[in-house]
């Protein structure tokens, strides 16, 4: 095994497990006008040296140098009280820095309290955070910031600051470069070779279902690593992460890890995302450095609005005959890379690892893997796991012998529990070889519901002002509008999970603007907040469709509001493109109007608009469960022999035949050994029975197929032969 590269200026030493990392609308930021910081010096020799080693992939990426600081309100920063709130302001400074994070110990805030983070120009605010972002363990690292100097401010209900509720323990000091300097985006979007393809520059659709398994890691505040949610026989939901050894080596680091879901592009080759889902922190369950493994349990179960994944796995022996992985190299946004060949099994070429225990990949047919990308997910052609990434020598020039350790011998390298997989992935002993993947909020979303009130064939439209006028009639405009809102007639009790806003245009004049978004108490006009996020303008595009969630989902019960205001840094003056929303075609009578506006003193409906008076449906919907509780798990393995496919090889026609089970809704997807799409279609009530395609049209070779009954996934390969054969 080769020697792990980590220098930092002193060790910190954690062990409280941490819980999701999630923001709450509590409170406002107080902004102090701040005279003096705490510094946190790095020697800047040490930087440099870091900035000049060539780090090699079968370790860690470290970006930050981590520096063990002790900092509390008794002995930092400063005490501002306001109303009936006492705030600690801790301004900290790390000359040099790219970025700062934190690890903050102890955390034990109590009801009521709530925490800010931001950047000095304040174009990345964070929070706030409660005793629920943390779970009540003591301890929560945080999600970098960009620029050497950030503000912490805590804030307290009551007249004095108890002791043992706040603390800082370390900061890490970036010295790669989290963020580029114009704050624009996270540096390590783009900073992959240019080989590299986004995974949204795909729309396989199992492709897309793997990528909401595949996570993005931040270790101890300064190194990263990419993940797999993986899949178990168990009748409980187990939220197990499988990664390289080399990226958490122990149970300290283990704890002190952020876990990122869904860290993509919004679309092919777009921005980086600011909005990010995090579970901080987890439990180690097995390692083991002679195969290159580490399992941990997160200890908080993914949201709903995650839209998580486990991925399913495969132990038999047999090479498969293509794979593809899922990866963030050197931390970029998710990025793909595919092999139409087949692996093959090896040594891996340094010495310390057990024998003929990795898959080799010859060449690359795209993309390659970097640093960062370890631990990486290796996938087969039915989608299912079958190692994770060590290391190798393929390059964006040369991509070339790559390693994955072997799942197969994760499961039996050895007999203790600690040490290998089987008594986490298989806990009852069923010698399972082969396990499909999970959605394990597929009942819940299998009863959502969207609603809506612009009409689905509406195209949506906004009015462009002419001058002297500028801007739109939903956006910012020179009638001094920002804010506007929907009113949704819900009934019942139900839980929002996802937004969308159909953008009619959008551009930004600085990095920091950006929207924030509402969901707001219903009634005769928009009440009390519920919840809201902010958005960079920078991640949102002309005619484009923006998903919004606000990291769980919001209980509403009744009528609400969902909307949105507008914020530009620098004034607007003139006609230029600006953000606005969609809104439905004017509707006959003024009843009908579902759209709010608000004119800088009250909530107004949109029929009386200054500039443009008319009764209108924001281009909004919003897709909500009944609830987002997980189910029992009735049987993790269902029984699929009923499911025929034939005949294999086939010449012009397949068939699908399932006779003991039904389902209402039927997708079948066919692809080709490059991953493409080759059929596409869709059925209602067409189990039990027999599904026959006409194929005549497709070239010999090899084909995938995607078989999803309702919530139940099947996967599977056929061959086509010439008919004359």
């Amino acid at each position: 095994m080769t020697g792990r590269i980590f220098i930092s200026s002193i060790a910190l030493l954690l062990s409280s497990a941490l819980y999701g990392q999630t923001e709450f609308p509590a409170g406002k930021p107080l902004y102090p006008d701040v005279k003096s910081w705490h510094e946190v010096p790095v020697d800047p020799a040490l930087v440099e040296t870091m900035r000049s080693i060539d780090q090699p992939k079968d370790q860690p990426y470290q970006f930050a140098i981590p520096v063990e600081v002790f900092l509390s309100p008794e002995n930092s920063g400063m005490i501002v009280t306001r109303g009936d709130e006492t705030i600690w302001v801790l301004p900290l400074s790390s000359k040099g820095a790219l970025s700062l994070n934190l690890i903050l110990s102890p955390y034990n805030l109590p009801k009521g309290a709530y925490i800010y983070i931001y950047d000095y120009e304040r174009r990345d605010v964070r929070g706030a955070y409660t005793s629920e972002s943390g779970g009540n363990m003591g301890v929560m690292p945080l999600l970098p910031v960009p620029g050497d100097r950030m503000v912490l401010e805590c804030h307290f209900p009551g007249k004095s600051f108890p002791r043992g509720i706040i603390g800082v323990r370390q900061l890490g000091h970036d010295f790669a470069g989290f963020f580029r300097l114009a704050g624009e985006k996270d540096a390590y979007y783009g900073r992959a070779g240019d080989c590299e393809v986004d995974i949204n520059c795909s729309t396989n659709a199992n492709y897309l279902r793997a990528a909401r398994s595949a996570v993005r890691l931040l270790v101890a505040g300064a190194e990263l690593c990419t993940g797999v949610l993986v899949n178990n026989t168990g009748t409980d939901y187990k939220a197990y992460v499988l990664t390289a050894q080399h990226c958490i080596e122990n149970s300290t680091q283990a704890a002190n890890t952020i876990f990122v879901f869904n860290y993509q592009s919004p679309w092919c080759d777009g921005p980086d995302i600011s909005n990010q889902h995090t579970i901080s922190g987890s439990l180690l369950r097995a390692s083991n450095p002679d195969i290159d493994f580490t399992l941990v349990e997160l200890t908080s179960f993914p949201s709903l609005v995650f839209r998580p994944y486990f991925t399913g796995w495969d132990i038999t022996s047999p090479a498969p005959a293509n794979t593809y992985c899922l990866h963030h190299p050197e931390g970029d946004v998710m990025k793909i890379t595919i092999d139409s060949n087949a692996p093959v099994s090896s040594d891996y070429p340094a010495s310390g690892y057990v024998a003929n225990s990795f898959w080799r990949i010859l060449k690359w047919d795209m993309g390659t893997t970097e640093h960062g990308s370890s631990g990486a997910p290796l996938f087969d052609q039915n989608g299912r796991l079958r190692g994770t990434l060590t290391g190798g020598a393929a390059t964006c020039a040369i991509p070339e012998n790559d390693y994955y350790a072997k799942l197969l011998r994760m499961f039996n390298i050895t007999t203790i529990s600690s040490t290998h997989l089987k008594p986490w992935l298989d806990p009852f002993s069923t010698g399972a070889t082969v396990v499909n993947g999970r959605d394990p909020y597929g009942w819940n979303l299998s009863r959502s519901d969207t609603l809506q009130n612009i009409p689905q064939s509406d195209p949506g439209q906004t009015e462009a002002y002419t001058g002297p006028g500028f801007g739109y009639s939903t956006g910012h405009n020179s009638d001094s509008l920002i804010r506007y809102a929907e009113y949704i007639p819900f009934t019942g009790i139900g839980e929002i999970a996802w937004i969308n806003f159909r953008i009619a245009s959008t551009s930004y004049l600085n990095t920091g603007d950006s929207i924030r978004l509402y969901v707001w108490a219903g009634g005769a006009q928009p009440g009390a907040v519920i919840a809201s996020k902010k958005i960079k303008l920078t991640e949102v595009k002309t005619n484009f469709d923006l998903e919004v969630d606000f990291g769980r989902t919001v209980t509403v019960t009744g009528p609400y509001y969902v909307g949105y205001t507008i914020f530009y840094r620098n004034s607007i003056t003139s006609p230029q493109p600006q953000f606005s929303v969609k809104h439905s075609a004017p509707y006959a009578s003024s009843s009908q109007n579902t759209a709010w506006f608000h004119d800088g003193s009250a909530w107004r409906p949109f029929t009386q608009h200054p500039s443009f008076p008319m009764a209108v449906s924001l281009a909004v919907n919003v897709i909500m469960v009944e609830n987002s509780i997980l189910n029992d798990i009735e049987d993790i393995n269902p029984d699929v022999s009923s499911l025929k496919v034939f005949p294999n090889p086939f010449t012009k026609s397949l068939s699908f035949s399932i006779t003991d089970s039904g389902a209402s809704s039927t997708s079948l997807t066919l692809f080709d050994n490059a991953g493409r799409t080759v059929s596409s279609t869709q059925y209602r009530n067409i189990f039990p029975g027999v599904l026959t395609l006409d194929l005549h049209f497709l070239a010999p070779g090899v084909y995938h197929y995607n078989l999803v009954n309702d919530t139940l996934i099947n996967t599977g390969s056929v061959i086509k032969i010439d008919a004359k054969q």
